[in-house]
């Protein structure tokens, strides 16, 4: 990646051996901060926050808050966005409202739900991220203007209810928050909505974008390709899951069949991730166009 390099922050260590991460990496007008809580030298979980001209795209997970907090002074944040409520992308959002008077920006759905966080979340959860105080946000509008770009705000749920892109037209830059991680994908996230993902990369790939600006991942080349080869891959998963639920196999036997190997990720978090939710997932009655709409 261009521009790579530690954020000259003190790196914050205790007895445990538990330091706080942050690495920049310069994409010409916008900035990546990928960042993370090491335990004995190694990342629990990449995550990660873009600058673009005075916009914050998500505030990080809560327990880097002090590393955020200098992160923005140094920046000069001027607004923030969310692209959805999990507490990785929308952690810091108190700290901005109480410390630094900038009301983050969020979908509607997202608004209640950052305001009502989960008080016990899972524990892969808490390590990697820590526990998101309640924060005040305001719903974002269709828009979102700086001195020198306008975004358009797209309602891209799947990954979550709330979950937003924001669309650069002029340069075909897509902020993409979680809706992109990888082409193909071994487990899935017990709350997803697979049908919702896929209605939203279809409407994605209409855009043609250029590149993604993935929170995990940063910056992605040729993002319409890289958004179709995850639609097909989703696309052959459902039809596959489907062929072996006609022939009678049961959900724990279905997962069994699907390629690639979950059992890290399962046992970790307890199946909050894992293949058989990609079964139950597709199993599900695809809600109708306007019910998501109404999310």
């Amino acid at each position: 990646m261009p521009g790579t390099g530690d954020f000259p922050f003190p790196k914050v260590k205790n007895a445990l051996s538990v330091v706080h991460m942050i690495r920049s990496f310069d994409y010409g007008e916008v900035r990546y901060f990928r960042m993370a809580r090491s335990f004995v030298g190694r990342a629990v979980y990449w995550t990660g926050v873009y600058f673009v001209d005075g916009l914050l795209v998500d505030s990080g997970p809560p327990n880097l808050a002090k590393d955020v907090r200098r992160l923005c002074e140094e920046l000069g944040v001027r607004q923030c966005v969310t692209t959805h409520h999990h507490e990785d992308h929308s952690g810091n959002h108190r700290l901005l409202r109480e410390q630094l008077h900038i009301t983050p920006l969020a979908h509607a759905r997202g608004v209640e739900r950052i305001a009502q966080p989960e008080e016990h979340p899972q524990l892969y959860r808490r390590m990697a991220w820590g526990v998101p105080p309640a924060a005040e946000t305001r719903a974002v509008g269709e828009w979102i203007e700086t001195p020198e770009y306008a975004l358009q705000v797209i309602h891209t749920p799947g990954h979550a209810e709330d979950h937003i892109a924001l669309w650069e037209p002029n340069r075909g830059w897509l902020f993409s928050g979680d809706l992109y991680l990888a082409p193909r994908l071994k487990y899935l996230r017990e709350d997803e909505d697979v049908y919702a993902m896929l209605d939203s990369l279809r409407r994605m790939i209409a855009l043609e974008p250029k590149a993604l600006f993935c929170q995990h991942r940063g910056r992605v080349e040729n993002g319409a390709a890289r958004l179709r080869s995850k639609l097909e891959f989703l696309t052959e998963l459902g039809e596959r899951i489907h062929e072996l639920h006609k022939r009678g196999l049961d959900q724990a036997a279905i997962a069994r069949a699907l390629p690639g190997s979950d059992w890290v990720w399962r046992i970790w978090t307890s199946g909050h991730f894992s293949k058989v939710n990609f079964v139950r997932a597709f199993l599900r009655p695809a809600a109708s166009v306007q019910d998501r709409a109404r999310t």
